[in-house]
């Protein structure tokens, strides 16, 4: 079938190819801003003045029975598939989302370049040698760097789950060597990200990293080995938990094992763009901000990772538009670009708007959403009470009423977080196959159960109307110093590779 290429007039309209660039400027935005507060229609203004229980039981009755997310599911998923930043089906997700804040009546959409490294992989294998030859299906991960085009014969060394303590444990014998590592939690310490066993790796002389996941039956994933978009210093495949099991049995039985590893892949330089919606509030120097990343792997339809947490968004979207009536606060929408290649749509977008980042009063970012089970915020203590009585008033949803004060990284928040913008979350259960399916070619809309997302939807929707409209919101801006302190305190290292969450949503 021949290569669509997208149209970027139809992308965002002739009019919305400018506001990337207008609305940079602060005199110009407030003019636009100033003239939405005036146009934009007043459906329901007269509902003003209602109680703020039946202000909530209208948007969490509308974002629980309406069909979008479950119409734009079919779209996204089906329709485009995987959708890696920068490619062509990237572009055309990108068309969908600005498309689909216009079609829910979202005021004010533009698009925002950003600039990512296009991950193309022209060939990814890993071929046992000895003792018995086998190929086995491999996936190349992101930002590693490529073999000579004939591959690199290496032997293997089992480095555990990739611990520094492991590593050194095996001392020279790592050197010039495919190290293989599965992901997990050690005995002992915190969740690793592969970023963080793949430097340890490459610093202590491996010539290739094998990665896998700890459970024999699961399929191998993709990812990327630096957090920040920059190449690594040596080649990385992911490969399933069988092939490493068999690895692992190969050598404890002392017998010598060599693979040959190939890895053939470009970065090129691309165009991606943040989508940006906003309904502007009768306080427009105050924000909510709610986001989610719209790319994904190229293994499959990136269902799980994140469409979960993109129609989440959507649908909030289009419930907020449809309950009538207008925020205190200016609520915007970001589908963030280029997550998976290292946060690059939320570093971006916080890089660019950084003089603003102070109208910010709350951020939520949607990854990987699941059953709602409850509220939380990062290093905001002030807020936690009201996250408790608005969980209290969604029984219905079965949400603890306490809410947890957690900090942890690897998502769009970090970048927000780190210059000091106050994160709020939403915590939820995801299913097992969506856990299991995660980063790999499972990762389809078969392992959904919509209904999850569409009442996630109505906790998200009922948050943010929340949010923008209290009169005092109590969070505060922090200073990037003090945030770094209580992350430290709280044993997450922030100048390099740090941990997930406890129970988070991948390795």
């Amino acid at each position: 079938m021949p290569e669509r290429k997208p149209d970027l007039d139809s992308l965002f309209g002739a009019r919305l190819q400018g506001y990337h660039v207008i609305m940079n400027q602060p005199a110009i935005r407030a003019v636009l801003v100033l003239f939405l507060l005036l146009t934009v229609p007043a459906v329901g203004l007269h509902a003003a003045d209602e109680p703020v229980e039946g202000q909530l039981a209208r948007v969490v009755g509308l974002a629980s029975t309406s069909p979008f997310l479950r119409e734009r599911a079919s779209m996204l998923l089906d329709g485009i598939g995987p959708r890696p930043a920068g490619t062509p089906n990237g572009l055309h997700a990108e068309e969908l989302a600005a498309q689909t804040f216009r079609t829910a009546g979202v005021p004010l959409v533009f698009a925002e370049p950003v600039t990512v490294p296009m991950w193309q992989v022209h060939r990814a294998t890993l071929t046992l040698v000895e003792p018995t030859e086998y190929e086995a299906s491999a996936v190349a991960l992101a930002n590693a760097a490529s073999t000579p085009p004939q591959g690199l014969l290496l032997e293997v060394i089992d480095g555990g789950q990739g611990t520094p303590e492991e590593i050194a444990a095996l001392g020279d014998a790592v050197d010039n060597r495919a190290v293989l590592v599965r992901s997990g939690v050690p005995e002992g310490h915190r969740r690793l990200h592969r970023s963080a066993t793949y430097e340890t790796v490459a610093r202590a002389g491996a010539a290739a990293f094998l990665h896998a996941p700890p459970d024999p039956a699961s399929p191998a994933r993709s990812g990327t080995v630096t957090l920040d978009g920059t190449p690594g210093p040596i080649p990385a495949l992911g490969i399933s938990g069988r092939v490493a099991a068999w690895l692992s049995r190969l050598l404890r039985e002392g017998r010598s094992v060599r693979v040959r590893v190939t890895l053939l892949a470009d970065r090129v330089p691309a165009t991606a763009h943040n989508v940006v919606a906003e309904i502007p509030g009768r306080r427009p120097e105050e924000v909510i901000l709610l986001g989610a990343h719209l790319d994904s792997w190229d293994l499959a339809q990136g269902a799980g990772d994140n469409g979960t947490g993109t129609l989440v968004l959507w649908q909030v979207a289009r419930t907020l538009v449809e309950q009538g009536l207008r925020p205190l606060r200016t609520l915007r929408f970001v589908s963030f670009t280029g997550e998976e290649l290292g946060l690059l749509g939320s570093r971006s977008y916080v890089e660019r708007h950084r003089e603003e980042l102070g109208s910010i009063r709350a951020m939520v970012n949607l990854d990987m959403v699941g059953e709602p089970t409850g509220f939380g915020a990062m290093l905001q203590p002030g807020v936690l009470p009201l996250l408790g009585h608005l969980a209290r008033r969604l029984a219905g949803f079965g949400l603890d009423p306490e809410p947890l004060d957690r900090a942890w990284l690897h998502s769009d928040h970090q970048p927000f977080l780190l210059a000091g913008v106050p994160v709020i979350t939403l915590r939820s259960r995801l299913r097992e196959e969506v856990r299991d399916a995660c980063h790999s070619d499972r990762d389809t809309i078969d392992v959904l159960d919509p209904g999850r997302q569409q009442r996630a939807a109505a906790v998200v929707a009922a948050l943010a109307w929340q949010l923008a409209t209290v009169e005092e919101l109590p969070t505060r801006s922090l200073e990037p110093a003090e945030v770094v302190r209580h992350l430290h305190d709280a044993g997450i290292t922030v100048d390099g590779p740090v941990d997930r969450v406890p129970g988070g949503r991948r390795e």
